[in-house]
């Protein structure tokens, strides 16, 4: 099945990690250059709730008044309350990312899952430099913070399934979506393939209730069942998705968010960042949304 997004917001400059937080019956998104989290509502409203000193991308649900927000570039973790909105360290992760630190999930046992750059990524998307392996991290639930696995080449996008029991990392450099089994303590299993894409870079990704992930892959943003089959596709046209996330009240809305570009030289003068819909058929579940 072949969709087509309509246009929810824009004016973002590089809008990334949509969560859907289901007692405030909206989304929250990263718009991660100007270091902002933006709530927007069902009807395309949006509000900033969050102003950091620094670029921000992923975040996670502490509970339902309080975000774990990654600062991408000082490589910390804070704790922001919704309702200020202030901001408390929470851990300190510059010795074991290099370059930066992307997305983020967090489990219910309160173990935090944080993708490293290792790389200048800037430079990367201008052509400029190469990628480097970048590694998994785990922050326990008192902020200290170590490897969780190094089989991964640049992490992305995670979904956790609703018993806990599985990480989803999709990896945009090896073109796949990895499964990992994931135990309370917040270890990982095995590594195996739940999805390969040959061809794709897949990025942010969101699981539903049949089982399948969404996964935003550049112009293209796809529903993957275990294996590989694409079961349903939106065409993203000229715009490069970033990363998608249902919700809404029958959690049955795809926010996709997506640029025209992710060269920051050019998107800093002629910023390009916008949200989309797509209505689907099954709804979400699982982290790092609150269903």
């Amino acid at each position: 099945m072949a969709h087509k997004p309509t246009l929810l917001a824009d004016g973002f400059l590089f809008p990334e990690t949509p969560r859907w937080h289901r007692a405030r019956g909206s989304f929250l998104i990263s718009d991660i250059d100007r270091g902002q989290v933006i709530e927007i509502a069902l009807d395309g409203k949006k509000q900033i709730v969050y102003q950091a000193p620094d670029w921000v991308s992923g975040t996670a649900f502490y509970d339902e008044n309080t975000l774990v927000v990654t600062h991408a570039l000082k490589r910390d973790l804070v704790h922001v309350d919704l309702r200020k909105p202030e901001a408390t360290p929470f851990s300190q992760l510059a010795t074991l990312a290099k370059f930066g630190i992307n997305d983020m999930i967090r489990t219910a046992t309160g173990h935090c899952f944080v993708d490293t750059v290792d790389f200048d990524f800037g430079a990367y998307s201008r052509g400029q430099a190469e990628a480097q392996p970048s590694a998994l991290i785990r922050v326990a639930p008192d902020g200290s913070a170590s490897i969780a696995t190094r089989e991964v080449n640049f992490p992305n996008g995670m979904a956790i399934t609703p018993d806990g029991g599985t990480l989803y990392v999709a990896d945009s450099l090896d073109a796949c979506v990895y499964e990992f089994p994931l135990s309370p303590s917040g270890e990982l299993g095995a590594r195996s393939i739940f999805a390969s894409l040959p061809d794709e870079a897949p990025d942010g990704i969101s699981l539903d209730q049949n089982g399948a992930i969404w996964v935003a892959t550049k112009h293209r943003v796809l529903r993957v069942a275990k294996g590989g089959a694409i079961l349903e596709e939106v065409d993203m046209g000229s715009t490069a998705a970033t990363a998608c996330m249902l919700g809404g009240l029958d959690g049955k809305t795809l926010l996709i968010t997506a640029s025209d570009s992710h060269d920051r030289s050019i998107i800093s003068t002629n910023p390009s960042g916008r949200v989309y819909q797509v209505k689907v058929s099954v709804g979400g579940v699982g982290l790092p949304s609150i269903y």
